[in-house]
């Protein structure tokens, strides 16, 4: 019995440790030896019209630092079109996008005087536009002038049905879980760049900057979460193309408030436990191309706090074996109080990276794990409100 819960135990702690050290660490190994051709923007004569979508609520903080990062592009004015959904705002933001409608014809503006959710918004803006290059964005992402020429030549040069843009976190005021936050997005980005060079593929666009050609667009169904996600995997189910684009640079405000992050990443988890129940056939065969992308960078992510959960159990029944699990027993249980500490001490605006990392570390799996029980529970949660913008 006490090898059973051995083996166990070090199954459950192989869990992560393949997620977030080994799969990584392999698709770096491969994407090293592809010879990567630098992009020839010269080779395009005539860009095509392109569509920027993006839904907004109460953004007033950052929706004039938006505007004047896309009205500032590099793309050809000509062929620049920004269409924007209000849902419902009650800030200044309608009236300060209606300042730059007077200067820029390029902006339209749809209001909404009730609130529909950003899924229903996004869906009915589609509808609206009349180009066949579409680029989707949040209102608190802040383009490079080279960002739209950098998506749309990956969609007609590479050939691409969906296009990831590289966006890097920043904080103003560098607190809090800032730093966990930046260090994690870094991480996710290289690794969906070097998937995307070995398979041709990434498992999941970020909602914040993405470009899509209009066929290949889906509409999210009511009652679903991370639109991005659904997207994606629908184009990929369709044997698409989905590249990351790492000259695609743009920038993104990071919450540095553990209890908003950690409200955020439950919501986060609730639509991926959707989009996997939808999707789940896609991880099939699980041993080949996308089937073992998706398992090992995202389900087994997925599956780690349950890893911990049950690799603290099986510690238990090893203990009455092997007295050494007595104090694998007592890291676990000063693990539990880490979420604590790391929300202490951001309050008291302390930084002690190992702890810091390691409690945030354990603060998401514990969101992670929230969300999925909102998923059993047939959790129907759907609107959002933003939180406070962090610039």
């Amino acid at each position: 019995m006490s090898y059973f819960f051995l083996i166990f135990f070090i199954v459950c702690l192989f869990v992560p440790i393949y997620s977030y050290v080994i799969f990584p660490w392999l698709m770096k190994q491969k994407a090293n030896r592809i010879i990567v051709e630098k992009n020839n923007y010269s080779v395009i004569v005539d860009w095509p019209s392109v569509t920027i979508v993006f839904s907004v609520f109460n953004e007033e903080s950052v929706i004039n630092k938006k505007l004047e990062s896309l009205i500032h592009s590099d793309y050809p004015k000509d062929k620049l079109n920004i269409l924007i959904g209000s849902d419902h705002s009650s800030d200044r933001t309608n009236a300060i996008i209606e300042e730059y409608i007077a200067k820029y014809s390029c902006i339209k503006l749809i209001k909404k005087t009730t609130r529909h959710g950003k899924l229903k918004i996004i869906n009915e803006l589609v509808d609206l536009t009349t180009t066949q290059h579409l680029v989707f964005t949040d209102a608190n992402v802040f383009f490079e002038p080279n960002t739209m020429k950098a998506l749309v030549y990956n969609l007609i040069a590479k050939d691409a049905d969906m296009v990831c843009g590289n966006i890097l976190k920043f904080s103003p005021k560098n607190e809090g879980i800032s730093s966990q936050e930046i260090f994690y997005m870094n991480f996710e980005n290289q690794l969906k760049y070097n998937e995307s060079l070995v398979y041709g593929f990434i498992v999941g666009v970020e909602g914040g900057c993405y470009a899509i050609k209009k066929e290949n667009f889906v509409k999210v169904p009511d009652g679903f979460l991370m639109d991005d996600f659904f997207i994606t995997l629908d184009v990929i189910s369709k044997k698409g193309k989905v590249l990351f684009e790492p000259e695609a640079l743009c920038y993104e405000d990071v919450n540095d408030a553990p209890l908003i992050e950690f409200k955020r990443k439950i919501r986060i988890s609730l639509g991926n436990f959707r989009n996997l129940k939808y999707y789940k056939y896609l991880l099939f065969p699980i041993y080949k191309d996308f089937g073992f992308a998706f398992f090992s960078h995202k389900v087994c992510r997925w599956l780690t706090p349950f890893a911990i959960v049950f690799s603290f159990i099986a510690a238990i029944g090893i203990s009455k074996y092997c007295p050494f699990f007595n104090w694998v027993l007592i890291m676990y249980s000063l693990l539990i109080l880490l979420p604590f500490l790391t929300i202490l001490l951001e309050k008291a605006k302390i930084k002690l990276p190992l702890i810091n990392s390691l409690g945030h570390f354990i603060l998401m799996n514990l969101a992670l794990l929230m969300g999925y029980f909102k998923f059993i529970g047939a959790s129907h949660e759907s609107a959002w409100e933003p939180p406070k913008r962090n610039i």
